[in-house]
C-alpha cells in the first residue's frame, strides 16, 4: 500500500483471529513507533508486548472487575445502562494473539524549567510527553495496517490503570497510556476512511 492507502485504511479493529501473526510483525510495528517525533528526540515510550494468553485474560479480568465496581455504585439505571453499553469495548484486547502496553517515561521539558525558574508563571506545564507517545501509538496503527493486520488505540481499559500497571510492572515515575491489541482481522474491516469533501469545517486560514 502507498502512502494514503494505508492513512484512509486504517480502521479500529475490534475482533481477531486465533492465529497468531508473523514473528517478526511486533517488532517491526515497534521500529515504526520509535521513529516518530518527539520533543529534543526525548524518545520517552516504553513498549510491553504480551503474548501470554494468562498475562492477557488477567489483564482482563481486572478491567472486568473494575467495571462491576464502579456499575455498583451507579444508582441510576440510565448511567448504569450507558456505562455498560460503552464499558463492553474494553475488554476485547485480550482476544489478539498481542497486546502492545504503551508506557510513557518521565519528560523533562527545558520550556516548562525555564518558565518556572524565570517566567511569569510556577506552574507551567507541557504535554510534549504525552503528544511524543500518541504520535508513536499512531506509527504502530499504521505500520500494523500497511502489513494487513488490525490494531485498536484503547485507553478505555485505564479504568484499572494501577491494577494494570502492577500486572505489567510499570512503576512511577513511568504511566501506562495505552493498549494496543494487534492480529488478523476477524471478519469483515471497515472500508476505507474519506477525506471531508469541505475543508473549510476543519481549518482556517489566517
Amino acid at each position: 500500500m502507498d502512502f494514503w492507502d494505508v492513512i484512509l485504511r486504517r480502521r479500529s479493529v475490534r475482533k481477531f483471529e486465533h492465529e497468531g501473526i508473523p514473528e517478526n510483525a511486533i517488532e517491526e510495528i515497534i521500529k515504526a513507533a520509535t521513529v516518530a517525533p518527539s520533543g529534543s528526540n526525548a524518545k520517552n515510550w516504553h513498549f510491553i508486548v504480551v503474548k501470554d494468553a494468562s498475562v492477557r485474560e488477567s489483564l482482563r479480568s481486572v478491567v472486568k472487575k473494575k467495571i462491576g465496581d464502579l456499575v455498583s455504585r451507579m444508582k441510576s439505571q440510565r448511567a448504569r445502562d450507558e456505562f455498560l453499553g460503552y464499558s463492553k469495548y474494553f475488554t476485547f484486547f485480550a482476544d489478539a494473539p498481542a497486546v502492545i502496553a504503551v508506557v510513557m517515561k518521565k519528560y523533562d521539558s527545558l520550556s516548562v524549567r525555564m518558565i518556572q525558574k524565570y517566567g511569569d508563571s510556577g506552574t507551567a506545564s507541557s504535554t510534549a510527553g504525552v503528544q511524543n507517545v500518541a504520535a508513536a501509538i499512531e506509527n504502530m496503527l499504521l505500520a500494523a495496517t500497511a502489513m494487513g493486520l488490525g490494531s485498536c488505540w484503547m485507553t478505555g481499559p485505564l479504568i484499572a490503570k494501577k491494577e494494570l500497571e502492577r500486572i505489567l510492572g510499570v512503576a512511577q515515575p513511568d504511566n501506562l497510556l495505552a493498549l494496543v491489541p494487534v492480529g488478523v482481522p476477524k471478519g469483515e474491516v471497515p472500508g476505507p476512511h474519506v477525506f471531508p469533501e469541505n475543508l473549510d469545517e476543519v481549518m482556517t486560514v489566517i
